[in-house]
């Protein structure tokens, strides 16, 4: 093959165009065939140092060289040690290089190819994927801000060695990837070559896969977005009863809709099934799911039979048992779990006689008992939150309103029949802004 088709109208939408470059046979191809542009001065040459090979720092050499010779600006990143080394945190580590260096405007090209795809559907299948996975290698993605770009998915190995022959290209024979231990060079050296003998055109299969899986994934999206749009989210916050209308296969599409492509959480596939499957048989109680967003915030996913919320892990604040704050019922007053404020209203709140007492602001320690206005007698406060559905994770943050050494309020909730102001009077209502970040 002489040539590879580059898609320069599309590379010119792009402010910087950088070449990932690792010295190998798939970078080699990419590099020279990219270096032909006419618009050069765009160029940078990407390299990733990841100090695993005793010859690292000599490939870096070689790539800043072939970067010389063609007149190409280099860039570089040394990792260091790693303490522990797979092939998800290697990703990882080269995103980030390549978000130090790039933004939206900006595009990175890599050298994947037909045989990288088929290898990576099967390692994904072997991993037990679902269908976002059988999409395998897209031409064109976007990963956070990076836009990638890969011209040669089209092509075969076969293909770039035919063309770095007949171009007398010089690159780097990784002997790593000959380690089986390795999962993907187990495929690659062992699996597909066997695969290739029984089924030779399995990287069109593959191809044709792939191409269905990424339609299909499309239609999932749409109806997941519309779906999404019948429903009322508050504070991060679906109430189960919202959902009553999907099948439970429209409501994990949705969900997962929800978690990954609205509110950026990275979540496994193993996780997304067991929250899922909590989702469709709940239990009594709050089922609790730690995970990050793509930044690396940590979130907690919470699943009770009322409602599903994602809350920031750091919103997450209990009043101190010993919290003991003196409120005159009259100013705000900034609490850890939020802001407690007053407001007049008639029939509802605290009696204004009251105002002239003060209160005293102290946190749930259990046992503690409350009689709502209207009812007939006193029940335990962890009762009350049970029938009126108060989330676990949200109770041991509310505070508790004291007069005269007795509750008086629940937060924002309750106001105990005693200190309850008379239906046809004016009285304080209690106002609580949970700090939710």
């Amino acid at each position: 093959m002489s040539k590879f088709s580059i898609d320069q109208d599309y590379l010119r939408r792009f402010n910087k165009i950088g070449i990932a470059f690792s010295g190998g046979l798939d970078s080699s191809v990419l590099l020279d065939s990219v270096a032909q542009f006419k618009d050069q001065n765009q160029l940078v040459v990407l390299h990733i140092n990841h100090g695993i090979n005793k010859d690292s720092d000599d490939w870096e050499i070689f790539c800043k060289q072939r970067a010389n010779e063609l007149g190409i600006e280099f860039k570089s990143w040394k990792l260091g040690d790693l303490s522990k080394i797979s092939e998800e945190l290697l990703r990882d580590k080269r995103q980030q290089c390549f978000a130090e260096w790039s933004n939206e405007n900006d595009l990175i090209i890599t050298g994947h190819h037909s045989d990288d795809q088929v290898e990576t559907v099967l390692f994904r299948i072997f991993r037990g994927t679902g269908l976002k996975g059988l999409e395998g290698i897209n031409k064109f993605s976007k990963v956070k801000t990076l836009n990638f770009y890969r011209p040669l998915i089209g092509y075969k190995k076969e293909d770039l060695l035919g063309y770095a022959k007949k171009n007398n290209l010089i690159w780097i024979e990784d002997d790593s990837n000959q380690d089986s231990y390795f999962s993907r060079n187990l495929i690659r050296n062992e699996i597909i070559p066997k695969i290739n003998k029984k089924w030779p055109f399995i990287n069109q299969s593959v191809e044709k896969i792939t191409d269905r899986a990424s339609k299909a994934q499309r239609i999932l999206l749409e109806v997941a977005h519309e779906d999404l749009e019948k429903i009322t989210i508050s504070k991060d916050i679906i109430n189960r009863t919202d959902l009553t209308f999907l099948s439970p296969e429209r409501l994990e599409n949705l969900i997962s809709y929800w978690f990954i492509n609205v509110k950026d959480l990275s979540i496994s596939s193993g996780q997304m099934a067991q929250i899922i499957s909590t989702i469709l048989k709940p239990s009594e109680g709050t089922s609790k799911f730690l995970t990050n967003s793509i930044d690396g915030k940590e979130y907690q996913i919470l699943v009770t039979a009322k409602d599903i919320s994602i809350l920031s892990v750091d919103s997450l604040r209990p009043l101190p048992d010993n919290i003991c704050l003196n409120w005159n019922l009259k100013d705000s007053i900034n609490i850890p779990s939020g802001e407690l404020s007053t407001e007049e209203t008639l029939g509802k709140g605290l009696d204004k006689k009251y105002l002239c007492e003060g209160a005293i602001i102290r946190a749930r320690t259990g046992g503690e008992k409350c009689k709502p206005f209207g009812r007939n007698k006193s029940q335990k406060i962890k009762n009350l939150f049970q029938e009126f559905g108060i989330p676990a994770w949200k109770r041991d943050s509310i505070p508790l309103i004291y007069i005269n050494k007795k509750i008086a309020a629940v937060g924002d909730l309750w106001v105990c029949d005693e200190f309850h102001t008379s239906p046809h009077e004016k009285g304080v209502s209690i106002i609580w802004n949970q700090t939710i970040n």
